[in-house]
């Protein structure tokens, strides 16, 4: 009987329909962070290489001049920071600076994945969104070849982020105290 059955297609069309994926949640996290012209946050950055795992805690800093990640742990690289100004990369260490090239041609390291992460947040491609455990995911491309998948908490607060590059998964990125403002 069809009269009986279409109530019920169209009940689960809509419902399929109305699956919350995120993005305008997404969407709302961007302009947040596209706005802002102060970021911080912390990181724990753990950095896959072909061999070993290299952790780092990272400090963000984000002005309107530029930003800075700066090296908290491993202790004996506390001090050494890394410049973003526009696309430029430098490093900072005890009063020498460093030219790096630009974040671009940068191969990824940890310094220069929390970078990526804000470029990827700010302006990168979303790709796909959806909902996991009360958690906002969504797969960004901020530049060929790399992908940034971003877990938010529902207070748009990010808390961990994954970069792969050429389909591996290189840095993981836990994000702690984590500050925007206009």
């Amino acid at each position: 009987n069809m009269k009986r059955v279409l109530p019920f297609v169209l009940c689960l069309i809509l419902l399929c329909g109305c699956a919350d994926d995120g993005k305008s949640q997404f969407l709302e996290f961007v302009n947040v962070v596209s706005s802002a012209e102060n970021i911080s946050f912390s990181a724990k950055v753990s950095a896959q290489y072909s061999d070993k795992t290299a952790q780092f805690t990272l400090g963000y800093e984000q002005t309107a001049d530029g930003a800075s990640v700066s090296v908290i742990e491993p202790e004996m690289l506390r001090g050494i920071k890394a410049n973003v100004t526009g696309k430029n990369l430098s490093l900072e260490y005890d009063g020498a600076m460093l030219d790096i090239g630009t974040l671009d041609d940068a191969e990824l390291s940890p310094m220069s994945s929390l970078p990526l992460i804000v470029q990827a947040m700010r302006n990168g491609h979303l790709e796909i969104s959806w909902v996991e455990d009360d958690m906002l995911a969504a797969r960004i491309i901020p530049a060929d070849d790399y992908v940034v998948t971003l877990w938010i908490d529902s207070s748009l607060t990010p808390r961990s982020a994954e970069i792969s590059y050429k389909e591996n998964t290189v840095v993981l990125v836990e994000i702690s105290d984590w500050t925007v403002s206009p």
